[in-house]
């Protein structure tokens, strides 16, 4: 199997760049980004990358002609669509799509049952997935891969509950658990790397990180890159999480987002996984110290 032609949905997200630039930057393929007639983002994409407009519900009856001759469709929308992810594989599969990698991107394992009694959007990630499995067993040129990073580690201080003006870092427990996590940057040149080895990617998951932390590393990191002490504030995880749950079925978005915190910090050390990939990959570990003086420079 050789993959060459990449379509990519979502490619303006929080998620789309960094994969965008993975997937150009090799050489190795011809990408195209699916957008909606109606989208206001101002993209700029890098040269050669081709621009298809379809209807805004992403119709199966443009869908399927707009995928042929594309080997794989990698998508990193956000992953709480499930009709729209099950629509695109359903297209891949009339039109002869070889890969879908689909937005199972993120801060823990959508299998893990802890993370589905947490966060709903880890049920239709794992929703999505299923749909896959299920198509790949009944089409066999047709296959899938979720990658799973971590939390996105060079996105929003605020999600780790880190304040940069303020110099407060919040952690859970004693903050000695490890966990992985990855950059934009890391997770495009996964992305692009699944595909460039499609027989060793196929049907599974593949965990990948920049580097493997715990939370007071990343704290003297801070401190050692900004020269100060910072104030901490520590939590019983625990009691942490019973708080926000029910702050969360309340409706609270934040609180959700606060949960998914705690799984991408408590319960995603992938580097004892089977599945762990950085080496099939070729991904190379980030430097810690380096990576926070980009972030606090930028921020």
């Amino acid at each position: 199997m050789s993959i060459k032609n990449v379509v990519l949905v979502g490619a303006d997200g929080n998620l789309g760049p960094g994969v965008l630039d993975g997937l150009v930057s090799t050489g190795a393929f011809n990408v195209t980004v699916f957008k909606r007639k109606s989208s206001k983002s101002k993209s700029n994409y890098p040269e050669g990358v081709q621009v298809k407009l379809l209807s805004d519900d992403f119709p199966i009856d443009e869908l399927v002609p707009a995928l042929q001759n594309q080997d794989a469709i990698v998508s990193t929308v956000y992953g709480a669509q499930v009709d729209l992810q099950k629509r695109l594989a359903d297209a891949a599969i009339k039109a002869g799509v070889k890969r879908f990698i689909p937005s199972d991107f993120g801060s823990c394992d959508s299998q893990s049952k802890r993370a589905m009694e947490l966060a709903p959007i880890y049920v239709a990630k794992s929703e999505v997935r299923d749909y896959l499995e299920k198509l790949a067993k009944e089409n066999s040129g047709f296959s899938w891969t979720s990658l799973v990073c971590g939390h996105f580690f060079d996105w929003d201080l605020g999600f780790f509950h880190i304040d940069l003006k303020a110099k407060s870092f919040e952690i859970l427990d004693d903050g000695e658990v490890y966990w992985s996590t990855s950059t934009f940057a890391q997770i495009g040149k996964a992305t692009a790397a699944i595909l460039q080895k499609p027989e060793e990617t196929k049907n599974r998951f593949a965990y990948i990180q920049s580097f493997r932390i715990n939370q007071n590393q990343l704290l003297r990191a801070f401190e050692k890159t900004t020269g100060e002490s910072w104030n901490v504030k520590k939590y019983d995880s625990s009691d942490y999480v019973k708080e926000r749950k029910a702050k969360a079925d309340g409706g609270e978005k934040s609180a959700v987002e606060d949960l998914v915190w705690v799984l991408g910090t408590l319960e995603a050390d992938w580097e004892a996984r089977e599945g762990y990939a950085n080496d099939l990959l070729g991904l190379k570990q980030e430097n810690l110290e380096e990576v926070v003086a980009r972030i606090i420079k930028n921020n």
